[in-house]
């Protein structure tokens, strides 16, 4: 059975045309897959668009399975009088490792224990709609549907613009309500985490993010929770002396078994100790319940049909998928974008994933899900479209993007505008452990990737040009630029072991920088860093920062290191994407702790880094040729060539740059400038008494740069001969003391603020 293109749509699709599906495709992969770090996934800009009957019928037929599975789940985790039929498959049951018998009998604050489920359907070729999956226990696909909608309305606005359809944010705004609602707590909105653990699904982190952002609740993984007296808080950035607020509620988006370590046994994860007694206690409720995922047991599923009548008194509406489309049968074929390219429509099977959260009320079907084409061509996502009834009020559709809009008539409940404002707002933190930890590595790997692309472009560059020279003059300065390189990014041997007159083994060296993800210190493996930390902070930054990162990655993706023109115009474009990420962070981030963190991290990389550049360019006494050119890459390097003509009416000379990148407060460059700053955003970190760890590093560091002179520092050190390399001078040991202290401040910050808790071990017993 082939699905055809309703009318409403029709004349759309043609006008797309396939040159625009093909460019809509392109660039909702591209946006949809600019924060995760995996090849960005194929997306049909085509629709499936479901009608009013076949919407009625298939979320009457979800919101029946939700109301089965929770009547199950109630039944199974408590009297259990379903075991004593002879309909419930017994034996499958009490021998399924997810059935968790220590989470019996744990209170529920709702009508439902139930608050979220993810269901796969399929429509067969006869057109009936089936079941091949239900996901209880992790349920997914709330994040993805919105971004699939987001990325198609800018895509192909015309399309979207003209279809009256049924919008997303609304439903989310009535669920958000009904969650507040029902995790209210001494007469205050409750507080709701979402745990998560996708440090290795970026995909999945992807879509739980988005969950947590629509749903205005923190995303903290196990790290962030603790348990004292039954309760359950969050531990915030600080000593562990800090009570942490107290969570009320937790969607869970881990495996149940991997929840607590003191009750269901040692994971991967770790868990929360104490989290099964917290619930149990009804001092926190969690959801989808503990052991959720004994409802996705296949011999249960099989008998769904005979549960549903003996405990519903109502026949299934939506029964098991045949086992011939299980097996890779055929299902109906949907209107869809060719995958060889050609510029008609093809009929391709799809599933289609539907979500049903709770809300105050029952259970409600998000008008929308992400589609998956099943054939034996490459796999494609698709926007689910719900058409409403020609009743609904005309002239909704909405602006291209807008998901404010609802022609549907609205059944979710809303906010009580008569309600006092003040009993609505939420005491959440700035922010967890983990994610204090994420904006203060964002900050470093930021400034690590726009030091590195710049070091890379000015370097080429500068070896480009001495190339063509003869003189020693030139093959010493290149020496000493490549491998300063290597010291600054730390990429050792790097072009210490390579020999520096051989451009084939410079080539060799220049591509691992560019492209080894898995070499700490080369450009590829700090933007991953980068691209990661961006990922787990999207709840806190502009959605302006995600076709940056994309930008980014497609221009590293094309280096190879051999051509270096085009490399140069890369790392050019690189440049230019920390600069524009920079300012949208600076643009959009309030200033709070997530901001001191952020900036604590960009201030320590920063000075890290060309404390390291000055060591290895300007540390040793060379002949004036060489000094000279290696001062005027460092002022390339650092943009703090128009400072110096500025301040100097001479020649770049060492010492004089020098001075500037050190003692200069007002270069945005300089050492003094990142000092001055650093020590503002420390002391607004929050902690009662001034930390000794923290300040007296910084304490050292400043008196360390109060006594330097460059005149001083370059002078030849005393009983130092000259070496090939060039004669040492006090810069080398002075810089060497400073890194130290800067090291050691990032170490006292790291242990302060973003250390893990250490009084439970994975396995549940005080660590001693």
């Amino acid at each position: 059975m082939s699905i055809t293109a309703p009318p409403v749509l029709a004349a759309e699709l043609d006008e797309l045309g396939a040159a625009g599906r093909r460019r809509a495709a392109t660039s909702a992969a591209a946006m949809i897959a600019a924060d995760v770090s995996i090849p960005p996934p194929l997306v049909d800009p085509v629709p499936v668009v479901l009608d009013v009957g076949e919407w009625e019928q298939i979320s009457a037929g979800l919101i029946q399975r939700a109301r089965l599975f929770d009547a199950l789940y109630s039944d199974l985790y408590g009297p259990r009088t379903v075991l004593a039929t002879d309909v419930a498959p017994v034996a499958e049951l009490l021998a399924d490792p997810a059935y968790l018998r220590p989470a019996v009998g744990i209170p529920s604050r709702g009508n439902h224990h139930l608050f979220l489920l993810s269901t796969t359907i399929a429509r067969t070729a006869e057109g009936s709609w089936t079941v091949l999956e239900d996901a209880v226990d992790v349920p997914g696909g709330a994040g993805l549907a919105l971004e699939l909608r987001r990325v198609l309305s800018r895509c192909a606005p015309s399309l979207y613009s003209t279809t009256p359809l049924r919008r997303l944010h609304p439903y989310f705004d009535g669920v958000r309500t009904a969650l507040h609602q029902r995790t209210r707590s001494g007469g205050r909105v409750g507080r709701t985490v979402v745990l998560a653990d996708d440090a290795d699904d970026p995909a999945r982190a992807f879509d739980h993010s988005w969950l947590a952002n629509l749903l205005g609740a923190p995303l903290v993984s196990a790290g962030d929770l603790r348990t004292g007296s039954g309760a359950l808080t969050l531990r915030l950035p600080g000593g562990d002396e800090d009570p942490g607020d107290t969570v009320d509620a937790v969607l869970r988006l881990v495996p149940s078994a991997g929840l607590d370590p003191l009750d269901l046994g040692p994971s991967a994860g770790g868990g929360v100790t104490g989290l099964l007694e917290a619930a149990r206690s009804g001092d926190v409720e969690i959801f989808n319940p503990l052991g959720a995922g004994l409802l996705e047991n296949p011999a249960l599923a099989a008998a769904l049909p005979d549960l549903c009548r003996q405990i519903l008194h109502e026949d299934l509406l939506l029964r098991p998928a045949p086992e011939d489309l299980r097996d890779g049968g055929t299902a109906a074929g949907w209107p869809s974008a060719d995958p060889a390219g050609g510029d008609g429509l093809v009929d391709r099977p799809l599933t289609l994933q539907m979500l049903v959260i709770a809300t105050g009320d029952g259970y409600e079907v998000l008008p929308g899900g992400v589609a998956r084409t099943a054939d034996a061509g490459p796999e494609a996502l698709k926007d689910v479209w719900v058409v409403p009834a020609e009743t609904s009020v005309p002239g909704t559709a909405g602006n291209p993007g807008d998901e404010t809009a609802d022609p549907a008539p609205r059944v979710l409940p809303a906010i009580d505008t008569a309600e006092d404002p003040a009993g609505l707002l939420s005491a959440y933190p700035a922010m967890t452990r983990s994610i204090g930890s994420d904006l203060f590595w964002f900050g470093r790997y930021l400034e690590r990737v726009d030091l590195t692309a710049r070091m890379l472009r000015t370097v080429l560059d500068t070896v480009n040009d001495l190339s063509s020279e003869r003189s020693p003059s030139a093959r010493q300065t290149q020496s000493v630029l490549l491998r300063a390189v290597t010291d600054v990014t730390t990429t050792y041997p790097g072009f210490a072991a390579i020999d520096g007159a051989s451009p084939s083994a410079i080539r060799r060296e220049v591509r691992s920088l560019l492209t080894e993800v898995g070499r700490p210190g080369s450009l590829a493996q700090s933007y991953v860093a980068l691209a990661h930390t961006t990922r787990t902070l999207r709840d806190l930054i502009t959605d302006d920062v995600w076709p940056v990162i994309a930008s980014m990655r497609a221009r590293l993706a094309v280096l190879d290191g051999h051509d270096l023109q085009p490399v140069e115009q890369a790392l050019t474009e690189v440049v230019d994407g920390c600069l524009t990420l920079s300012g949208a962070v600076s643009d959009s981030m309030p200033r709070n702790l997530g901001w001191d963190l952020t900036e604590a991290g960009r201030r320590i990389e920063r000075s890290l880094a060309l404390l390291a550049l000055l060591r290895a360019t300007l540390g040793r006494r060379r002949p004036r040729a060489v000094e000279t050119r290696l001062a005027r890459t460092v002022a390339l390097i650092t943009e703090s060539g128009a400072a110096y003509r500025r301040a100097y009416h001479a020649a770049v000379r060492p010492e004089l740059l020098l001075e500037l990148l050190l003692a200069d407060t007002t270069l945005p460059r300089s050492i003094a400038f990142q000092i001055e700053r650093l020590s503002a955003a420390l002391d607004r970190l929050p902690e009662g008494t001034p930390a000794l760890e923290l300040r007296a590093p910084l304490t050292s560091l400043r008196t360390r740069l109060a006594g330097w002179h460059a005149h001083d520092l370059l002078q030849p050190a005393e009983d130092a001969g000259a070496g090939p390399d060039g004669t040492p001078t006090p810069l080398l040991t002075e810089i060497d003391g400073a890194i130290a202290s800067l090291r050691e401040l990032a170490t006292a910050l790291e242990n302060r603020f973003f250390r893990p808790s250490e009084s439970t071990s994975r396995w549940g017993v005080d660590d001693v």
